[in-house]
């Protein structure tokens, strides 16, 4: 039995595929190929992010392993805390439903987005999520403008 076990197993990693990072069965390189047919410029960064360039910033797709979160990053280093303060973003944070705006380790400011694909996610779930994580950017940005303005 423990012999049958361990050419099942065997079996089953040899039919994963190396290299890329999965998400409830999408791969990184999926998830690349999907926004680049979408007209992004992406780059691979590392085994489990690629970087998609958005207008004048940059955002990092992390895929966490197999069944795991997707999560969305960007930064926006023309802003600081000082600028903002604390109080503009927990009420940001108040205000939107699936991402957060925080002073990262570097004191940058960030916002995030993630999806837990647990259990599954497709492609087209992934990039509708990119798309929706693209206008909390622009929301975000706009939010700012409209404080400096106001």
């Amino acid at each position: 039995m423990k012999i049958w076990l361990g050419v099942a197993a065997a079996a089953l990693l040899s039919a994963a595929p190396l290299g890329d990072a999965l998400a409830g069965g999408v791969t990184k390189a999926e998830i690349a190929r999907a926004l680049a047919s979408e007209g992004y410029s992406v780059q691979d960064l590392q085994a489990d992010k690629i970087a998609v360039k958005v207008g004048d910033y940059t955002i990092v797709v992390v895929v966490d392993g197999p069944d795991a979160d997707v999560s969305y990053f960007t930064w926006f280093p023309s802003l600081s805390i000082h600028q903002l303060g604390h109080e503009f973003l927990t009420k940001w944070n108040s205000e939107v439903k699936f991402g957060r705006a925080y002073v990262d380790g570097d004191g940058d400011i960030a916002i995030q987005m993630d999806r837990n694909s647990a259990g599954g996610v497709s492609i087209e779930n992934i990039k509708s999520d990119f798309d929706v994580f693209v206008l909390l950017a622009s929301k975000f940005l706009s939010d700012v403008e409209n404080r400096a303005t106001a």
